[in-house]
């Protein structure tokens, strides 16, 4: 069985613990298993590119996603 099936299914969230707007590159960063710099540099190099797009989709998901509880 390969190893993509063997992990635990996260559902996405917003990590509160480690946010600097809303905690949702962090959320990101965390169910997909990348640094959460990485996320962050992709996110601002794609807002230069598309930022209406970005601001959009940053604010739904800020305020669709469910927060992740500090500590779990």
């Amino acid at each position: 069985m390969s190893q993509f099936y063997q992990k635990k299914y996260q559902p996405m969230m917003r990590n509160l613990s480690n946010k600097k707007l809303a905690g949702v590159c962090s959320g990101f960063a965390e169910r997909f298993d990348m640094p959460v710099w990485l996320v962050r540099l992709l996110t601002l190099l794609v807002f230069f590119k598309f930022p209406v797009l970005i601001v959009i989709a940053y604010g739904l998901a800020a305020c669709c996603l469910p927060t992740k509880t500090i500590g779990s």
